[in-house]
C-alpha cells in the first residue's frame, strides 16, 4: 500500500470512528426516549380504561363480568384507545384466566388473549449500562402489553391490557440509521478528497526533498528545494537547504584538501601505498612505484598480489593484516629489488575486517646513515667536554709540580722531602686522572649475559644500610630477562642509587622500580631528595662536573657510558625541592644488538 492511501486510510478512520460513535450514541438515545414515551402512554392508558372501569362496576348492577359487558361508555373507551393511542393494537379487560371479558371492536371476546411479553421487559433493555442494546431489538416489529390488575376485597376481579407495538420506532430508528449512513458517507468522500490533496501536496514536498538527499548522497550538487508556507516542511526543506550548502562546502574544502595531500604524500621520499579491502591498489606514490613495480606504468586499479607476484615476502603480511586487522609497524623486510625496508600498516576503519590498508616503506640505509652521523656529533661533542675535563685535571697538577720544582731549586736542601713528597701526589693526581680518561675511553670487553633486573635492584637495594632511607619496590613479575654486562649495569645502577641516596641527606624514600616497554625493559630509580636545578641537569654527564663538596665528577658519566656500551639509554628528570627520577631502558635478550666495538683513548 502506498503511503498517500495509508495516510488517507489513516485520517479517515480517525475521522469516522468518532463520527459514528457519536452517532450511534444519539441513536440510542433517541430510541431509548421514544420507548420510554410508548411505555409511558400505555401506562397512560391503562389508568384511563381503570378510570372508565371504576365507574362503570358503581354504575352497574350485577357480576363484576356483566357489568363491564354492558358499559357501552367502557366499549367506547377501548374502542377509541385502539384507534386513536400511538402504537396501540389492543385494548381489553381481561378475567384473572387470561380470557378476553370486553375489548376494543369486540374482538375476541370470550377468548384467551394471545401471549405478549410485557412492556418492562422493553424499558429494562434502554437502562442498561452498555449502549445500543435496544436497537436490534426494533429491526423487527414485536407487540408489548401494559397491564394492571384490577381486585376487589383484595380479590382479583380483572386484568387491563393494552397492547403496543414498536413498529413505529423501528421505523424512525431505521430512518435515523439511514441518514448516519449517507451522512458518513459524504462526510468521507469530502474528507477523502480533501485528505488525497494534502497528503498529494505534502508528499510531493517529501518527494522533492527525498530526491535532494538521494542527489546529495550520489555526490552531486542538488538544487534548493522550495517549499511554500510557514509549516514544520517549509523548515525542515529549509534546514535541508542549509546542510546541503553546508555538504557543498565541505566537499569542495575536501577535495582541495584531498589534492593537497595526494601531492604532499606524492612528494615524500617513503612509500606510500593504500590498498582497498580486497587487495587492489588505490593510489601509490612514486616512490613505492619504483620500489614496487619499477618497470610498470601504472598500478593503481590492479591487484598488489599481481603487481608483486606470488613469492613477493610482503605479500603474507598484506593478507594477514587485511584478514585479522591487525596492524604491524616497523617489521623490517628485505625485498627482492634489493635493501631493507622498515613497512607499517595501518588498517583503514573500525569494524573487525578492514575496509583498506595503507602501507608505508621505509628505507633503513638513509635512517642508519642519520643514525651513524647523529652517534658521530654526540662523541665529537662528548670527546670535546672530555678533553676540555682533562685540560683541567692535568692543568692543575702540573701547576703544583712547577712551583714545587721551583721551591725545590731555591731551598737548596731545605725541606727537599716535604716537597718531594708532594710532588709524588701531584703525580698521582695526574696518574688518577689518566687513569679515568682511559677507563671512560676504553672499558673492559663487554661480558654480555641475560640476567633478571629485578634481582640485581633487589641486590642493590639490600645493600643500603641507612636507617633514614625507605625503600619502595615496584617490580613487574614475570620481567623478560635482559642481556647485557651484568657487573658493568651493576656498577651504573650502583652510582645513580648512591646519588640518590645522596641526595636526601635528612632522609627520604628511595623507590626502584621496573617494567617491560616493547624491546626493552625500563628500570627507574627515584628519590624524594633536593632536586636538581635545570641549568645544572644539563651537566651531569660531564666529565669531572660534580655539585657535592668532594665529589670525583666521574660516577654518572661512567654509568651512562657503561649503560650505552650495552645499547641502553638513561634519562635524568628532576624538579628542585620534589626529588629526581632516573629511567633506565635496557635491550631485552631476545632482541639485545651485538655490542659495539670498545673506542680507542685518540
Amino acid at each position: 500500500m502506498r503511503l498517500r492511501t495509508r495516510l488517507a486510510a489513516l485520517f479517515l478512520v480517525l475521522l469516522l470512528v468518532p463520527i459514528l460513535s457519536m452517532s450511534l450514541i444519539a441513536l440510542d438515545y433517541i430510541v431509548s426516549m421514544m420507548i420510554e414515551d410508548l411505555s409511558h402512554s400505555a401506562d397512560l392508558m391503562v389508568e384511563q380504561i381503570f378510570e372508565g372501569m371504576r365507574l362503570a362496576l358503581v354504575q352497574g348492577k350485577g357480576g363484576v363480568n356483566d357489568v363491564l359487558k354492558k358499559s357501552d361508555s367502557l366499549a367506547k373507551l377501548l374502542d377509541s384507545t385502539q384507534a386513536f393511542g400511538p402504537a396501540v393494537v389492543s385494548a381489553a379487560i381481561l378475567a384473572p384466566d387470561g380470557t378476553v371479558i370486553v375489548s376494543a371492536h369486540g374482538e375476541a371476546e370470550g377468548k384467551p388473549e394471545p401471549a405478549m411479553p410485557p412492556v418492562s421487559e422493553l424499558e429494562a433493555l434502554t437502562s442498561r449500562w452498555w449502549l445500543f442494546a435496544s436497537i436490534p431489538r426494533l429491526l423487527t416489529a414485536d407487540v408489548y402489553a401494559a397491564r394492571r390488575e384490577v381486585s376487589i376485597d383484595n380479590k382479583p376481579v380483572a386484568v387491563i391490557s393494552v397492547g403496543v407495538t414498536t413498529a413505529l420506532i423501528g421505523d424512525r430508528a431505521r430512518h435515523l440509521l439511514l441518514v448516519m449512513l449517507m451522512t458518513a458517507a459524504l462526510v468521507t468522500a469530502v474528507a477523502w478528497l480533501a485528505i488525497s490533496l494534502v497528503a498529494n501536496r505534502i508528499l510531493r514536498q517529501l518527494a522533492e526533498l527525498s530526491q535532494g538527499l538521494e542527489q546529495l548522497a550520489a555526490g552531486g550538487s542538488p538544487a534548493e528545494v522550495q517549499v511554500a508556507g510557514q509549516d514544520e516542511l517549509s523548515t525542515l526543506a529549509e534546514k535541508f537547504n542549509e546542510l546541503s550548502r553546508q555538504v557543498r562546502s565541505d566537499r569542495a574544502r575536501l577535495d582541495s584538501g584531498k589534492t593537497h595531500l595526494f601531492d604532499v604524500v606524492r612528494s615524500i621520499q617513503d612509500a606510500v601505498t593504500l590498498l582497498d579491502a580486497q587487495g587492489v591498489v588505490l593510489f601509490a606514490n612514486k616512490a613505492a612505484r619504483d620500489k614496487l613495480a619499477p618497470d610498470a606504468s601504472a598500478i593503481e586499479g590492479a591487484p598488489l598480489a599481481s603487481i608483486l607476484g606470488r613469492e613477493h615476502p610482503l605479500l603474507p603480511l598484506v593478507q594477514t593484516t587485511l584478514e585479522t586487522g591487525t596492524e604491524a609497524h616497523d617489521v623490517p623486510v628485505e625485498l627482492p629489488s634489493g635493501g631493507t625496508f622498515l613497512v607499517s600498516f595501518f588498517r583503514m576503519g573500525q569494524e573487525r575486517k578492514p575496509a583498506g590498508l595503507l602501507i608505508v616503506l621505509r628505507d633503513l640505509e638513509p635512517v642508519i646513515e642519520l643514525e651513524t652521523a647523529l652517534d658521530s656529533s654526540t662523541q665529537l661533542a662528548r670527546l670535546g667536554t672530555l678533553i676540555s675535563g682533562m685540560a683541567h685535571q692535568l692543568r692543575s697538577p702540573l701547576h703544583g709540580m712547577n712551583l714545587r720544582l721551583e721551591l725545590l731549586r731555591e731551598s737548596r736542601g731545605e725541606g727537599v722531602d716535604r716537597h718531594v713528597d708532594k710532588l709524588r701526589q701531584d703525580v698521582d693526581r695526574l696518574d688518577s686522572a689518566i687513569e679515568a680518561i682511559l677507563r671512560f675511553m676504553r672499558p673492559a670487553d663487554l661480558k654480555l649475559a641475560d640476567f633478571n633486573v629485578n634481582e640485581l635492584l633487589t641486590e642493590l637495594g639490600a645493600r643500603i644500610k641507612d636507617d633514614r632511607i625507605s625503600i619502595q619496590s615496584h617490580l613487574a613479575p614475570d620481567l623478560t630477562p635482559v642481556r647485557a654486562d651484568r657487573a658493568m649495569i651493576s656498577e651504573a645502577l650502583a652510582n645513580v642509587i648512591t646519588n640518590a641516596v645522596q641526595a636526601m641527606p635528612q632522609g627520604g624514600t628511595l623507590t626502584l622500580a621496573s617494567k617491560p616497554n616493547g624491546a626493552s625493559v625500563e628500570v627507574e630509580i627515584a628519590d624524594d631528595g633536593v632536586g636538581i636545578p635545570k641549568e645544572k641537569l644539563e651537566r651531569i654527564f660531564d666529565l669531572y662536573y660534580t655539585t657535592k663538596p668532594g665529589g670525583s665528577g666521574l660516577g654518572l658519566p661512567f654509568a651512562m657510558r657503561a649503560i650505552e656500551l650495552n645499547r641502553g639509554k638513561i634519562e635524568f628528570k628532576s624538579e628542585p625541592g620534589r626529588g629526581t627520577v632516573c629511567t633506565i631502558a635496557l635491550p631485552i635478550a631476545a632482541d639485545a644488538p651485538a655490542p659495539p666495538p670498545a673506542a680507542s683513548p685518540g
